[in-house]
């Protein structure tokens, strides 16, 4: 049974109205006008909410209103209209796209606010109607969103529920689903919240940069965010330097600026997670906690068969492992199946090798792109975009119109045509013609395999002549 609110947006998504470009920039507008006037209100309800710092709280406020005038600036009528009136001209329009029609929103509530603003404001410029599911509970945010936005957005096409619609409803939508469960309806663009996030920091790497990104990306946002490196595997003959400036790091963090009240925050919401995941460290076999605080701590994992190697690190704990080679950091990172990111400090050439043979959906070398902390990891197999979580093709469907025949088209009349059976001959000669030469030349450039079969001769080499000086001389005698 559909409500009387969905049966709105259904009529709305067979009128096409959301595929009006000016409709659309009003309704910017009109999103845009309601978060700066509650902004204040909002803030504080994120804070409640989440318990980060000040700072934290305007920095996911910021880039959810950068997220609106985005994806707003994408809209043109000049270019919609030229692209409408192509066939009219003669021209292909191969990229037409549309809206999918009603998208379903299930937000994250990790950066609860940032997480629902990327998702509606790239629905919204896709050209599509709107569900925001947002279920009763205990925090603040969810009630005062279910206000602000019922007032300002057309309730002909938006529309936020409390409860999820059956199923046959939700075969008619598009799910966006940013709480990582299996995809609940036959089109869904689902953001892998459980899937982890590993750094490897190489011998070749800065130490204390590498030190500095990766304890800020752990304890930033409360260390809930999928982007926060849940292990960070440290070349044996660095771990030393590394732990060095990671302590230094960490007890700089909670001690510097602001260091108290990031604290008292973290504490008062995220306490009991990091004190269980700290204790399970200092009674498990091979493990050691190197540091710790209120709220905090580094560890440092020996034995492979501990399960912090292999779980989902939701509180302010940074945990350490070493690795003999690069090749060993690979191995141990890709038992864990497909990551959600990989963070490679090195060298240019093994931070290739690195993110060349690691299973995952994105990869940072040398930096943590600190915006990544805020809001849903970018859904399962997917364009990754740097300037917001949701590009907007993504809530979109092809729709493309041909004016011109295609070659295929051409050569596939050639052959049926019996009048002209030269064409149909000279056609079919150059469909069974040889494909053109490689044209592969002899390589020069060493490449990071070429360079260990050097060195491995080379110390060969010297070894074989070692052998050889100290028989002849030993012979001699």
């Amino acid at each position: 049974m559909v409500s009387s609110q969905f049966s709105r947006l259904l009529a709305a998504e067979i009128d096409g109205r959301t595929q009006n470009p000016r409709y659309r920039q009003n309704e910017f507008h009109r999103l845009q006008s309601a978060v700066s006037q509650h902004i204040d209100e909002i803030q504080d309800a994120v804070q409640k909410d989440s318990g980060n710092v000040p700072e934290e709280v305007r920095a996911e406020l910021c880039l959810a209103l950068k997220e609106i005038r985005t994806h707003y600036l994408t809209l043109s009528l000049d270019k919609d209209l030229e692209k409408e009136y192509r066939v009219i001209a003669g021209k292909d329009n191969a990229d037409s796209r549309r809206g999918a029609g009603i998208v379903y929103i299930v937000p994250s509530t990790h950066t609860m606010f940032y997480s629902i603003v990327s998702a509606l404001s790239a629905a919204l410029a896709a050209g599509n109607c709107i569900i925001l599911e947002l279920t009763k509970n205990t925090m603040a945010l969810p009630a005062l969103l279910r206000r602000i936005f019922s007032q300002a957005l057309d309730a002909d096409t938006f529309a936020i529920t409390e409860e999820r619609p059956d199923a046959a409803f939700l075969s008619r939508v598009l799910m966006v689903s940013q709480t990582g469960s299996a995809p609940l309806a036959e089109r869904s663009l689902v953001s892998p919240m459980n899937a982890r996030t590993v750094a490897v920091v190489d011998r070749t790497a800065d130490v204390p940069a590498a030190a500095e990104a990766l304890v800020a990306a752990r304890f930033a946002f409360g260390g809930r965010s999928t982007y926060s490196p849940d292990i960070v595997l440290v070349n044996e003959f660095a771990m030393k330097r590394f732990v060095e400036a990671v302590m230094q790091q960490a007890t700089r963090y909670v001690a510097g600026p602001n260091g108290e009240a990031r604290q008292g925050a973290s504490t008062r919401r995220r306490l009991c997670p990091t004190a269980s995941l700290l204790e399970a460290a200092q009674k498990g076999a091979g493990t050691r906690v190197l540091v710790s605080g209120s709220g905090w701590g580094v560890v440092e994992v020996h034995d492979r068969n501990s399960p912090l190697l292999t779980q989902k690190v939701e509180a302010k704990v940074l945990v350490l492992h070493p690795v003999t080679s690069l090749d060993d950091a690979i191995n141990l990172s890709n038992l864990s199946g497909t990551l959600a990111a990989t963070y490679a400090f090195s060298s240019p050439s093994a931070a290739k090798y690195i993110t060349q043979f690691i299973d995952a959906s994105v990869s940072w070398i040398n930096h943590v792109p600190i915006d990544m902390l805020i809001g849903p990891a970018y859904p399962v197999n997917t364009a990754t975009s740097t300037a917001t979580r949701y590009v907007p093709a993504l809530l979109q469907v092809p729709r493309p119109q041909f004016v011109a025949e295609t070659n295929n088209s051409a050569l596939v009349k050639s052959i049926l045509d019996p009048s002209d059976a030269t064409k149909s001959a000279n056609t079919w000669r150059e469909a069974l013609a040889s494909l053109p030469s490689i044209g592969h030349r002899a390589g020069w450039r060493i490449g990071f395999f070429e360079q260990g079969i050097i060195t491995g001769l080379i110390t060969l080499a010297m070894f074989v002549a070692t052998v050889s000086t100290v028989g002849w001389y030993t012979f001699r005698r």
